[in-house]
């Protein structure tokens, strides 16, 4: 009886731990299957930052790929041609080019220029309103302007300490000192703030040519928004010389309460927003009676 007892119960605890190994292995599995369903997530959705990331970044900084010696070579080339402190420059746009002979296509008259491929860099340079457009070798140590290429507002430069003009009185607005040309003469025409405009010739020891009009009070306060509109402060002791080749040009010499700035050269040379306040000012002259 023990015997018969025996086998049918020992049949039912094998077939208990048959069952239970199954289940475990199918347990197994399914853990198995979830750790790497989880870590194919987990991967898919790192790669998935990491390309986020990457598209959110700058994908190349420029700055980073011109040579530090092709940038500073081109930064000390416009800021000794322009009269400017390289911290008042920026490198607008640059691309890589081969240029076809050993004067970078730029070659001046007479010159000769080895012909041969050259690899190096176009670089513009700007400075408020204007560009400069240089080519150089790879390295920079052959730096070239493009003249046809640049802006054709004039560069300017300083005026020396030892040229700039008495400062204005107190009741004086503006003031224009306008000298040069065929007859070589000099004027000096100066705005009060009560409307007066007063117009003499430097060096008439009669002062048989001087002049007084008027414009209204409105008409001067209007003046004075427009400079500061135009931001003729920002001109401060800068003068905008004639081209080269220039003759029997006139120069202009214009103050205010906050700087002088002087140009010999038609309007059109200069910034916009010089030429703005220029234009302010002779509007009103006309205007006066």
């Amino acid at each position: 009886m023990l015997k018969d007892y025996l086998n049918p119960n020992q049949g039912r605890i094998f077939t208990v731990l048959i069952l239970t190994g199954i289940l475990s292995v199918a347990s197994g599995l399914t853990f198995i299957k979830g750790a790497t369903g989880a870590t194919a997530k987990l991967s898919l959705e790192t790669n998935n930052e990491v390309i986020k990331a990457s598209a959110n970044t700058p994908s190349n900084k420029q700055s980073n790929k011109l040579p530090a010696s092709v940038r500073n070579a081109v930064l000390q080339a416009a800021s000794k041609r322009l009269q400017q402190p390289i911290s008042q420059l920026r490198i607008i746009e640059f691309q890589q080019q081969t240029w076809r002979d050993g004067c970078l296509e730029l070659a001046n008259a007479d010159e000769f220029c080895t012909q041969a491929l050259i690899p190096g860099w176009r670089v513009v340079v700007g400075i408020g309103e204007q560009t400069l457009v240089y080519h150089t070798n790879q390295t920079g140590s052959a730096v070239r302007l493009n003249e046809k290429a640049s802006s054709s507002l004039l560069a300017p430069v300083q005026i020396p300490v030892s040229e700039l003009p008495p400062p204005l009185a107190g009741y004086v607005v503006f003031r224009e000192i306008s000298g040069g040309g065929i007859t070589g003469r000099t004027y000096e025409t100066v705005l009060l703030k009560d409307g007066q405009l007063i117009r003499v010739r430097i060096g008439d020891a009669n002062d048989s040519e001087r002049s007084v009009r008027r414009v209204s009070v409105q008409q001067v306060q209007q003046f004075v928004r427009s400079l500061e509109r135009s931001k003729f402060s920002k001109f401060k002791n800068l003068s905008y010389p004639a081209p080269s080749g220039a003759a029997d040009f006139i120069t202009y010499t214009l103050t205010s309460q906050e700087g002088t700035v002087q140009y010999s050269s038609d309007l059109n040379n200069l910034p916009k927003n010089l030429q703005a306040a220029v234009k302010a000012w002779n509007n009103l002259i006309t205007s006066a009676k």
